[in-house]
């Protein structure tokens, strides 16, 4: 199966943490110059920045997670746009249309629990504050657990 034979910057792992498909985004294109260079990478960072910047902020600051949240939502929406070049690169056939298709569910499920967030940040709810960033956290568990080499 595919997923078996993916191999991974862990480095990047570690900086992509939040994002469920955070594996996918790192692999580098022939010639690229660094990871950093392909493009579902910079959104991803635009998602992990922004989730963790809830760290930082006061658990009072409503509005500030609300804007974190939706920051981290829009890097993973600009990411959706971008196939990533490991399932580009996958020979045409069944394992690539599975990869595809569950690259897809995760990222729709991804920015869902994001929205899912911002909603409970504008509702100043503590509780579904909590158990949204288990969702996003899961998601995060999901993608490591299919998508790293660990």
């Amino acid at each position: 199966m595919y997923i078996n034979v993916m191999k991974f910057d862990t480095s990047l792992l570690r900086l992509l943490s939040v994002c469920s498909i955070c594996a996918l985004s790192t692999i580098t294109p022939a010639g690229a110059e660094s990871d950093d260079d392909t493009p579902l990478t910079k959104t991803m960072e635009q998602s992990s920045d922004a989730l963790k910047s809830l760290r930082k902020i006061d658990k009072d600051d409503w509005a500030g997670g609300a804007e974190a949240a939706r920051r981290a939502a829009d890097g993973l929406r600009k990411g959706m746009e971008f196939i990533p070049i490991l399932i580009k690169g996958m020979p045409e056939g069944i394992e690539k249309a599975k990869a595809l298709a569950d690259y897809r569910r995760m990222m729709g499920l991804s920015y869902a629990n994001l929205c899912e967030l911002e909603i409970a940040y504008l509702e100043e709810d503590a509780e579904k504050v909590d158990a949204a960033m288990t969702k996003v956290k899961a998601g995060k568990k999901e993608g490591h657990k299919k998508y790293s080499d660990d």
